[in-house]
């Protein structure tokens, strides 16, 4: 049986004072400790790696003695320390803090022992009703709090930093971080998925992302030089642009509550996103979000996302390109009919629905729907006009707060539940602001183009992707198909 000291620093300790910890170690060994177990954790936490490690080794009868410097450094919990003297009683295990004069053996010590913990855990009390305390002070004052890239804090409150941040050799011209989150924004539309966006401001900038260490380096390209200080992951990208600052608002995460508090138009001046942009962009994302982990060529096409199986109600994916030449030629196809697509529970073999469906059978049905309701849509488009900003409704504003502290929990500690639930709330949050009903307005962002799109549908046919994409995502509701048939086309209208 072996005498085991135990160390403890919270983060702030070992912040403040980088030798704490040393300190404890050399006082342990001092008085006998054999071994010595670490931990960098609060206190007040009960799944410390190390201290866990110390009670296995008490349970198993391994330990005589746990010594500590005080009794703080093993746990800052009354529960946790009257659970943890009952398994070194019952394992018969002494505890030595050195500078409490506490022993396990005698009455006294086992009450000054007692005393001491409910010391430390009203201590740990107080000091999250201060930390309470002081929240609610900024959240009153309306404080700006961790301006997000692209904005700085001045006088408390949030504002684009247009302070100079690159220099860019080739064009002799220096850049700020506002204009490089504005770049962000704009690739994003252009492009239509984070990866795509990630990868154009990566070679715009000169950024490289090592594989091996996941670290930005430096490089020289085009004549540029950047550092990879602003470089997000794709999930740290959808968090950026989700984020309230952005829109011209201030969100708080209430730890003492199931939501978050958000201000509204907080800085008007200072939005990076409009609300149009706003909406577009939970659009974009919405929709990827169906596509996640098929790559960012998944959206290539004008109705990708909204081919739905009659049998199974899955999503139909698109298949294209020569690594589907023989898949194509084996189903009866014909070679160069490379471009289709198809049910994606058929392709795991949990559907019957086999058969595939050109991609130009698809539009063409779509095109046909949308121009026996030319008459109406122009009908709407021409009788609407743009709204003033209102704001959200309240059902909205719950699920923003939600979705916002989940956000920061999963950035704290990553959780594939947490992960889920984010991405429920964000289609909620979609179907609210963007499914159109019989008394619903057509987005003002798509006027022009439907005075005049579907009264030709050649003309029509003739149009960029981009604006087939646009235009489908806010007038179509789904395209329905069945042994390579179109069943169904419903529209929002």
């Amino acid at each position: 049986m072996k005498i085991i000291g135990y160390a403890r620093v919270s983060s702030r300790e070992q912040a403040e004072n980088s030798h704490a910890l040393e300190m404890q170690c050399d006082r342990l060994k001092a008085a006998g400790a054999e071994e010595l177990l670490i931990d960098i954790e609060s206190g007040s936490r009960n799944d410390r790696k190390s201290f866990n490690k110390l009670m296995d080794l008490v349970r198993r009868g391994q330990v005589k003695e746990i010594v500590v410097t005080r009794l703080d450094r093993l746990t800052r919990s009354l529960p946790t320390l009257r659970s943890t003297i009952d398994d070194l009683q019952k394992h018969d295990c002494n505890l030595r803090a050195l500078d409490d004069s506490i022993d396990l053996k005698t009455a006294a010590g086992k009450f000054h022992l007692n005393m001491l913990g409910a010391l430390a855990e009203m201590e740990v009390d107080r000091l999250s009703e201060r930390v309470q305390h002081g929240w609610q002070h900024l959240r009153d004052r309306k404080v700006a709090m961790n301006p997000p890239f692209g904005y700085t804090k001045i006088n408390d409150q949030h504002q684009l930093d247009y302070s100079p941040f690159l220099c860019l050799i080739n064009e002799r011209r220096e850049i700020s971080k506002a204009e490089i989150a504005r770049e962000i924004v704009d690739a994003l539309f252009s492009r239509k998925t984070l990866r795509l966006a990630l990868r154009e401001i990566n070679e715009r900038y000169g950024i490289q992302t090592f594989a091996h260490n996941n670290k930005a380096g430096e490089k020289k390209k085009g004549g540029r030089v950047a550092q990879g200080v602003f470089k997000f992951s794709p999930g740290g990208l959808r968090n950026w642009l989700l984020n309230p600052v952005l829109r011209g608002h201030l969100p708080y995460l209430r730890r003492d509550s199931d939501r978050s508090q958000i201000h509204y138009d907080t800085h008007p001046d200072h939005k990076l996103i409009s609300d149009d942009e706003s909406r577009e962009i939970e659009s974009i994302l919405a929709h990827n979000q169906q596509f996640k982990g098929y790559g960012s060529t998944a959206l290539k096409y004008p109705c990708s996302g909204l081919v739905f199986c009659a049998e199974c109600r899955a999503s139909c994916y698109s298949l294209s390109g020569a690594n589907n030449y023989h898949k194509a030629k084996k189903m009866g196809i014909p070679p160069d009919m490379n471009y289709y697509f198809q049910c994606k529970n058929w392709r795991l073999r949990s559907c019957n629905n086999k058969k595939v469906i050109r991609m130009e059978i698809i539009e063409a049905a779509v095109v046909d729907s949308l121009t026996k309701k030319a008459a109406q849509i122009a009908a709407i488009a021409q009788t609407v006009t743009k709204p003033a900003i209102e704001p959200e409704s309240p059902e909205i504003q719950k699920l923003r707060s939600q979705l916002f502290q989940l956000q920061e929990a999963n950035a704290i500690a990553p959780n594939d539940a947490i992960k889920t639930a984010i991405a429920q709330i964000e289609s909620q949050i979609t179907q609210l602001r963007y499914s159109l009903s019989k008394s619903q307005e057509i987005n003002t962002a798509s006027h022009e183009l439907l005075l005049w799109a579907f009264s030709d549908a050649e003309l029509w046919m003739n149009a960029s992707n981009d604006d087939k994409k646009r235009v489908y995502r806010e007038l179509i509701e789904a395209v329905v198909v069945q042994d390579g048939q179109v069943v169904e086309v419903r529209l929002k209208i």
